[in-house]
């Protein structure tokens, strides 16, 4: 059906979640179609590609690695970034497919700092059981508008999934949620906030901080003041336990515009 399109490049495409089968992204190539499924392939032209993102480790080690994510790069293949994203350029680097790793947890596009990677089935299971046990500490900086009262605290609103506006919204019969948050500095009626979620909601940080009344800066989704180029939120640091036992925090350095 597409006569230009050649076997290694479409299989290409299905690794990089580019087609979709029946709706659904599909990756394994071998797989059967049915007479009269439908398969949707994204146009190149308009999609966002973007170039090779920069690999900074910091950290390696028992089949973990510790990312450094910069702001503006997505951090996994999604709809709108097929190519270019972090998980692309860590598996060219290892010289390995992209499948075979395996996030633990995921940053939105704008979102810098810490992310972990699993570079083996085991590692990931290990990880996997430890987020899903809460064992995992995760910590972030972000400058708000205003201050939250008290200053120091936590914010237990349960959350909807995402809705048809791209947000998430406080709802009682949503799904529990809770952050832990402090108030490290304020001025010129913005605060900077250490923000640790315990539980691991879609935008929990940046819905929590808009109920409490301030916006994440720079958040236009959730109504921050566009004071920044990009919502100021950082993943600053992340302890977690280790598959041979002990545990080991990475801190990602705050990016420059952290610093207002």
């Amino acid at each position: 059906m597409l006569p230009d399109m050649s076997r290694r490049k479409a299989r290409a495409m299905i690794e990089a979640g580019a087609v979709y089968l029946e709706g659904r992204r599909g990756r394994t190539a071998s797989k059967f179609v049915l007479a009269g499924a439908s398969i949707a392939i994204e146009d190149e032209a308009p999609r966002a590609v973007l170039a090779e993102a920069e690999v900074r480790v910091l950290w390696e080690g028992e089949g973990i690695v510790a990312l450094d994510k910069g702001t503006g790069i997505p951090f996994a293949p999604t709809r709108s970034a097929v190519q270019g994203t972090l998980l692309h350029a860590l598996a060219r680097a290892l010289g390995r497919p992209i499948q075979q790793l395996h996030p633990i947890h995921r940053l939105d596009t704008p979102t810098s700092g810490v992310v972990l990677v699993a570079l083996d089935a085991s590692a990931a299971a290990f990880l996997t059981r430890a987020l899903q046990e809460e064992r995992i500490a995760k910590t972030y900086l972000a400058w708000v508008s205003g201050a939250p009262e008290p200053p120091e605290g936590q914010w237990t609103w349960p959350l909807t999934d995402v809705r048809q506006d791209g947000r998430v919204h406080a709802d009682p019969v949503g799904r529990p949620a809770l952050t832990r948050y402090q108030t490290l500095e304020t001025r010129d009626g913005t605060s900077l906030l250490q923000l640790q979620p315990v539980t691991g909601r879609t935008h929990q940080l940046r819905a929590h901080c808009a109920e409490a009344r301030c916006p994440v800066l720079g958040d236009k989704t959730y109504g921050g003041p566009l004071l920044a180029k990009r919502a100021l939120l950082h993943a600053w640091r992340i302890s977690f336990p280790l598959p041979g036992g002990g545990e080991q925090t990475v801190e990602a350095p705050a990016p420059e515009d952290m610093g207002r």
